[in-house]
């Protein structure tokens, strides 16, 4: 849960907006003190367009690739604020409508070229439901709270019997200590199974190294013991990694 101040720091300032709701554009600047959540944040956005009772889905563009990403909670939220360098660029459609609604009449270019102003190629688009019509197995949480260097992610199995999908194995990493570097033993994923729910996610790697199973350290436990923690949270399993490709690994 974030506390007061970290919450208070990310709520800080003014965040510049630009909103596309079919041919009509808002640009205006957003207090983040007095829109913290995302229910507020929407309604805004439900007032500014005057959409009413009309169901809507909202997105943003990613600055890093331009590609229209949903927002539809607190953390995504946040994370499009954060992102926002130097203006959030919004597309709000109507729920149920596809991406590949707006390209039908933008032949000259994608949707996001006439938000931005920069051309960009476009693709042969499938067609995609609504969010919404999908069973969520897999989601990036505590992005606020969770050093750059790590990524907690939580696996859903919706009462399935579909196992979690790999393995894991101790090993030896190293850590940065005032004394300098340090080998300290670890326990790192090992197998993803092929198909499995680990794997159909793509938020976990082979090597990647397991720092927290459901909030609780597993520095100083035993394989079998972070095993059993697992097996007994698997329904709703929260496992908090060090991806491997964010540290230096040693042999087992």
């Amino acid at each position: 849960m974030m506390n007061h101040s970290v919450r208070s720091f990310q709520f800080e300032g003014t965040v510049e907006v630009k909103s596309k709701f079919d041919a009509e554009f808002r640009r205006f600047s957003l207090d983040k003190s007095k829109y913290q959540t995302f229910e507020h944040f929407k309604h805004l956005l439900s007032d500014l367009h005057k959409l009413g009772q009309v169901p809507f889905v909202i997105k943003y563009a990613d600055p890093k690739d331009n590609d229209l990403l949903p927002i539809t909670n607190d953390d995504n939220y946040m994370a499009a604020l954060k992102n926002a360098k130097p203006l959030l660029r919004l597309v709000i459609q109507r729920e149920g409508e596809g991406y590949d609604d707006f390209l039908r009449g933008n032949r000259s270019g994608t949707l996001l070229s006439t938000i931005l102003g920069t051309p960009k190629q476009p693709k042969n688009h499938l067609t995609i439901s609504n969010p919404r019509e999908f069973r969520q197995v897999s989601a990036i949480i505590d992005v606020d709270v969770v050093p750059d260097t790590c990524r907690r992610v939580k696996l859903l199995k919706h009462g399935s019997d579909k196992p979690l999908g790999f393995y894991i194995r101790d090993g030896t990493s190293v850590r940065v200590t005032p004394q300098g570097l340090e080998k300290v033993p670890g326990i790192f994923i090992s197998r993803l199974v092929p198909g499995g729910l680990a794997e159909s996610t793509g938020l976990l790697a082979v090597n990647d190294e397991v720092l927290e199973v459901n909030g609780i350290e597993v520095a100083g436990k035993t394989l079998d013991q972070v095993t059993d923690m697992m097996v007994a949270n698997s329904s709703n399993l929260i496992v908090t990694v060090k991806p491997a490709n964010q540290r230096t690994l040693m042999g087992p």
